[in-house]
């Protein structure tokens, strides 16, 4: 555990109270099929500042949870590129085996599921050492996604006439079960909760829905002709689908299983990226080469920016700062208040989600999000104990460690834990979530006017 002097913490946090700075766009990594490379846009300015040359075929990509790595698979070869985010360089490749297509990144950024369909086996990487840690015999395997918890794949099995979506126990490294299908399955998606998985078949013009408890599909939603994809928001609500038939973005509304809105975007759209705020959505557009940025609020698009030739997949960073700013004259913010600033502090970041005096409770309730702790910063007496009780309100596995006090525990998406914990006797401690804590998930739990 990091001990900072409070008077420190003090002078640092107050400085930082009193200006703000500008934030710089998350990225997206966008694979362009026909171009042999990754098309890098600066999200804040709507344009490519960057191509990377990948092998032939970029077919699957996915970033991690912390935004400081890109993985694409190359249809043409038996390669999986890693691509560090901070250089914008290929720095490993991974032997797959021929083919690899979808890829599917775990809650907490350590798997990384491969599907390699020349083989016909889905492989799971350890993103620790980008290594292959195991596989799974499934006949062209094409797409997949992964439970909340990352226990479990849902992968799209395209053989002809034994087309199914099989799930696969990655604890034990074996097919769990299957669901035959009279249509060849296309992008496979699931959900916040993990309660249901969203798919998508060759010439049905509806969404599947399949509830995880019982393997059985429950739902058919309607939409436009030849839905791709129907990846959901991170709260569940929409599932948003490019309909490529229309060249249309449909918004699904997921608690009425029925089409709320379409937004006419371009030609053949194929693959979505949503903000990890919910509020935009990044579509390509494979036969106009280009890509739509949806605002997803006022439903309409608000950017199209030209990328290169058969843009497929994409994928953006995180937003790794909060969005709005709330002037504060003092070193204490309200609990009840959200702030956009974020500090550093001994080279930590922090955002700040208000702060509180705990003095004499026994109970204090704290919220989880991306990526942020709420409130951040805690202030009590020294050797107080108090249980923290949290609160995970997004649909991302989030954690919280205090190491000198051995806490570390993860906190599924939706769910609640309790931790005791104790206030220093003097200094500082921080809490962090070891996922997220590069993207300032951070807090500080302090004595007296520590803050």
């Amino acid at each position: 555990m990091r001990r900072l002097a409070a008077g420190v913490v003090a002078v640092v946090l107050v400085a930082w109270l009193a200006g703000s700075a500008a934030a710089a766009g998350p990225k997206a990594y966008v694979g362009l099929f026909k171009d042999d490379a990754v098309a890098v846009i600066d999200t804040s300015q709507n344009r490519v500042v960057a191509t990377i040359p990948v092998p032939k075929g970029p077919h699957g990509l996915v970033v991690t949870p912390d935004g400081r790595k890109v993985y694409v698979s190359s249809d043409g070869a038996s390669a999986v590129s890693v691509i560090d985010t901070a250089s914008d360089k290929i720095v490993a490749t991974i032997d797959v085996g021929a083919n690899p297509h979808g890829l599917a990144m775990s809650s907490d950024g350590r798997k990384l599921l491969v599907c390699a369909f020349g083989t016909n086996r889905a492989l799971v990487v350890d993103t620790a050492t980008d290594k292959v840690t195991g596989e799974i015999a499934v006949p062209q395997v094409h797409n997949g996604a992964l439970s909340p918890d990352g226990s479990r794949a849902y992968v799209a099995s395209q053989k002809q006439g034994e087309a199914a979506l099989v799930i696969l126990d990655l604890k034990t490294m074996t097919r769990a079960s299957a669901v035959p299908l009279d249509k060849t399955p296309r992008a496979v998606d699931a959900s916040p909760d993990g309660k249901r998985v969203y798919f998508t078949l060759a010439g049905v013009n509806a969404i599947q829905v399949l509830d995880t408890a019982t393997n059985q599909i429950v739902a058919q939603i309607g939409v436009g002709a030849s839905p791709h994809q129907a990846p959901p928001t991170s709260d569940g609500r929409w599932a948003l689908v490019p309909a490529q038939g229309p060249g249309e973005l449909d918004i699904v509304d997921m608690t009425t299983n029925s089409l709320a809105a379409a937004v006419p975007i371009g030609k053949i759209p194929h693959w979505i990226a949503i903000a990890s705020d919910g509020r935009t959505a990044w579509v390509t557009n494979e036969g106009s080469n280009e890509v739509s940025v949806v605002d997803l609020g006022k439903r309409t698009v608000t950017a199209t920016i030209a990328v290169g030739n058969a843009p497929r997949k994409i994928a953006v960073q995180p937003m790794g700062a909060p969005r709005s700013a709330v002037p504060a004259g003092a070193a204490t913010v309200a609990a009840s208040q959200k702030s956009a600033k974020s500090v550093t502090i001994a080279g930590v970041l922090y955002h700040d989600h208000g702060s509180r005096d705990i003095s004499g409770q026994r109970v204090v309730k704290m919220e989880a999000d991306d990526y942020y702790f709420g409130p951040t910063f805690l202030r009590g007496k020294p050797g107080q104990r108090v249980r923290l009780r949290v609160e995970n309100e997004s649909g991302t596995l989030h954690n919280i460690t205090i190491a000198d006090q051995q806490i570390d525990r993860d906190i599924l998406p939706k769910k609640t834990i309790e931790v005791d914990v104790t206030v220093p006797p003097s200094g500082v401690v921080t809490f962090t979530c070891k996922f997220h804590g590069p993207l300032g998930m951070n807090g500080i739990m302090s004595v007296d006017k520590g803050l």
